[in-house]
Protein backbone atom coordinates (compact mmCIF):
# COMPACT_ATOMS: atom_id res chain seq x y z
CA UNK A 1 0.00 0.00 0.00
CA UNK A 2 0.93 3.21 -0.67
CA UNK A 3 1.09 6.51 1.72
CA UNK A 4 -1.87 8.03 0.65
CA UNK A 5 -3.48 4.57 0.72
CA UNK A 6 -2.73 4.06 4.43
CA UNK A 7 -3.65 7.54 5.26
CA UNK A 8 -6.99 8.08 3.67
CA UNK A 9 -8.18 4.60 5.33
CA UNK A 10 -7.19 5.76 8.80
CA UNK A 11 -8.07 9.09 8.25
CA UNK A 12 -11.00 7.39 6.84
CA UNK A 13 -11.91 5.41 9.89
CA UNK A 14 -11.48 8.15 12.59
CA UNK A 15 -13.45 10.38 10.45
CA UNK A 16 -16.50 7.98 10.38
CA UNK A 17 -16.00 6.37 13.78
CA UNK A 18 -16.06 10.23 15.28
CA UNK A 19 -19.61 10.47 13.47
CA UNK A 20 -20.88 7.75 14.43
CA UNK A 21 -19.76 8.39 17.92
CA UNK A 22 -21.53 11.77 17.81
CA UNK A 23 -24.52 10.75 16.16
CA UNK A 24 -25.19 8.31 19.05
CA UNK A 25 -23.48 9.95 22.20
CA UNK A 26 -23.55 13.20 21.88
CA UNK A 27 -23.06 13.44 25.59
CA UNK A 28 -19.84 11.20 25.78
CA UNK A 29 -18.24 13.20 23.41
CA UNK A 30 -19.10 16.71 25.28
CA UNK A 31 -17.51 15.35 28.19
CA UNK A 32 -14.19 14.16 26.50
CA UNK A 33 -14.22 17.78 25.13
CA UNK A 34 -14.00 19.30 28.40
CA UNK A 35 -11.49 17.29 29.58
CA UNK A 36 -9.36 17.68 26.61
CA UNK A 37 -9.97 21.56 26.60
CA UNK A 38 -9.55 22.91 29.91
CA UNK A 39 -9.58 26.35 30.44
CA UNK A 40 -5.80 26.57 30.59
CA UNK A 41 -4.36 25.34 27.12
CA UNK A 42 -2.65 22.29 28.13
CA UNK A 43 1.21 21.83 27.67
CA UNK A 44 0.61 18.89 25.01
CA UNK A 45 -1.08 20.95 22.61
CA UNK A 46 1.66 22.65 20.72
CA UNK A 47 3.38 19.62 20.62
CA UNK A 48 0.41 17.76 19.07
CA UNK A 49 0.00 21.23 16.46
CA UNK A 50 4.00 20.32 15.44
CA UNK A 51 3.18 16.83 15.19
CA UNK A 52 0.32 17.79 12.91
CA UNK A 53 2.83 20.49 10.85
CA UNK A 54 5.13 17.76 10.47
CA UNK A 55 2.33 15.11 8.85
CA UNK A 56 1.11 17.84 6.71
CA UNK A 57 4.68 19.00 5.23
CA UNK A 58 5.84 15.14 4.98
CA UNK A 59 2.27 14.76 2.82
CA UNK A 60 2.58 17.56 0.75
CA UNK A 61 6.38 15.99 0.02
CA UNK A 62 5.05 12.80 -0.96
CA UNK A 63 2.51 14.62 -2.99
CA UNK A 64 5.21 16.23 -4.99
CA UNK A 65 6.94 12.99 -5.31
CA UNK A 66 3.46 11.13 -6.40
CA UNK A 67 1.11 13.95 -8.29
CA UNK A 68 -2.48 12.44 -8.63
CA UNK A 69 -5.90 13.77 -8.36
CA UNK A 70 -6.53 11.08 -5.39
CA UNK A 71 -3.22 11.71 -3.59
CA UNK A 72 -4.44 15.92 -3.56
CA UNK A 73 -7.71 15.13 -2.12
CA UNK A 74 -5.87 13.47 0.73
CA UNK A 75 -3.43 16.31 0.90
CA UNK A 76 -5.90 18.81 0.54
CA UNK A 77 -7.89 17.01 3.67
CA UNK A 78 -5.14 17.45 5.84
CA UNK A 79 -4.20 20.38 4.58
CA UNK A 80 -7.49 21.90 5.87
CA UNK A 81 -6.30 19.50 9.17
CA UNK A 82 -3.92 21.65 10.12
CA UNK A 83 -6.07 24.42 9.30
CA UNK A 84 -8.24 23.29 11.98
CA UNK A 85 -5.37 22.62 14.49
CA UNK A 86 -3.34 26.21 14.41
CA UNK A 87 -6.11 28.22 16.03
CA UNK A 88 -6.38 26.05 18.98
CA UNK A 89 -2.25 26.09 19.26
CA UNK A 90 -2.14 30.07 18.41
CA UNK A 91 -5.43 30.89 19.49
CA UNK A 92 -6.37 28.63 22.71
CA UNK A 93 -9.16 30.61 24.09
CA UNK A 94 -10.93 32.10 21.29
CA UNK A 95 -11.03 28.41 20.10
CA UNK A 96 -11.90 26.94 22.89
CA UNK A 97 -14.84 29.51 23.09
CA UNK A 98 -16.03 28.82 19.67
CA UNK A 99 -15.88 25.02 20.43
CA UNK A 100 -17.71 25.17 23.53
CA UNK A 101 -20.22 26.95 21.74
CA UNK A 102 -20.58 24.49 19.40
CA UNK A 103 -20.56 21.44 21.86
CA UNK A 104 -24.04 23.96 23.06
CA UNK A 105 -26.09 23.48 20.54
CA UNK A 106 -26.63 19.90 19.98
CA UNK A 107 -27.87 20.66 16.08
CA UNK A 108 -25.19 22.61 14.47
CA UNK A 109 -22.43 19.91 16.43
CA UNK A 110 -23.98 17.03 15.24
CA UNK A 111 -24.06 18.75 11.78
CA UNK A 112 -20.47 19.65 11.65
CA UNK A 113 -19.63 15.77 13.14
CA UNK A 114 -21.66 14.08 10.67
CA UNK A 115 -20.51 16.21 8.22
CA UNK A 116 -16.84 15.42 8.54
CA UNK A 117 -18.13 11.90 8.96
CA UNK A 118 -19.03 11.79 5.41
CA UNK A 119 -15.87 13.46 4.19
CA UNK A 120 -14.47 10.54 6.18
CA UNK A 121 -16.30 8.01 4.37
CA UNK A 122 -15.53 9.50 0.67
CA UNK A 123 -11.68 9.28 2.05
CA UNK A 124 -12.01 5.64 3.02
CA UNK A 125 -13.89 5.04 -0.23
CA UNK A 126 -11.25 6.25 -2.21
CA UNK A 127 -8.78 4.56 -0.29
CA UNK A 128 -10.00 0.99 -0.78
CA UNK A 129 -11.21 1.67 -4.61
CA UNK A 130 -8.41 3.24 -5.89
Amino acid sequence: MTYFKILSIVLGVWMVLGGAWAAFSVESLKQIILKVYPEVRPRWMPVVGAGVLTLVLWTWVEFAKAASMENFVVTLVMSLGLVKVAPMVFFYKKSREFLMALVGEPLAFRVVVLSSASVGLALLAMGLFF
